[in-house]
């Protein structure tokens, strides 16, 4: 983490973005304490935007109380990634679906949201999970339903606790960000729920084989 400049938008939100990265990049591992002073120190403010930050990733179950006036990154178990990748997996492809059904305006919002996504930078940790996060999102927002983004962010903002991102980053695998997403950007345009239904299920499959320190459960 580095100091924050006064000028850049809210300090808590700088505070957030800081202290996020951390996280995502393995600066801040699972189980690692995060104590208001020594963030406001390291950040170079105060303390009461870091505890809106932190209160912020609490919401977001990113991080947990640990202590008076502490907190510690989750560690996110095997358990626990597999629940949330069954959440994903009852939203995100009923979601491509709906906009495979309908066309018109919600496929051109995924369609252009992909071309958009293609030339965004992806160099750091939190570049990687917001660009892959934005995609998915996009195929929701479509929908214009407030309910079912809603539980989408919660399912995503939990993840961050995740290392995959850092991980992706290390392997050289987010420049395939194009070839891997493409299909959700056709499979929009294609008019066949069914289709898009399979093309998100297999794409949210393969993103959970990506969690390597956390193996899927076998099937019984």
């Amino acid at each position: 983490m580095k100091k924050i400049e006064f000028a850049r938008a809210t300090l808590a939100d700088a505070a957030y973005a800081q202290i996020a990265e951390g996280i995502l990049t393995r600066d801040l591992d699972p189980g690692a304490r995060l104590l208001m002073d020594d963030l406001a120190a390291r950040l170079g403010i105060s303390r009461t935007p870091v505890r809106e930050a932190l209160h912020r990733l609490e919401m977001e179950r990113v991080i947990e109380p640990n202590g008076r006036r502490g907190y510690s990154v989750r560690e996110l178990t095997d358990a626990e990634l597999d629940k949330q990748y069954a959440a994903r997996n009852a939203i995100e492809p009923f979601a491509l679906a709906e906009v495979a059904r309908r066309g018109g305006a919600a496929a051109r919002l995924v369609r252009t949201t992909f071309e958009e996504l293609s030339h965004a930078p992806q160099t750091t940790a939190m570049e990687v999970f917001l660009v892959n996060k934005e995609i998915h999102r996009c195929t929701v927002e479509a929908l214009d339903n407030e309910y079912l983004l809603s539980m989408f962010d919660v399912i995503w903002q939990t993840a961050m606790a995740a290392s995959v991102w850092a991980d992706i980053l290390e392997n050289g695998t987010a420049g395939d960000f194009v070839e891997q997403h493409r299909p959700i950007a056709e499979a929009a345009e294609s008019g066949d729920p069914e289709l898009a239904r399979r093309v998100a299920l297999e794409h949210i499959v393969a993103g959970r084989g990506l969690h390597t320190a956390h193996p899927m459960a076998p099937v019984a």
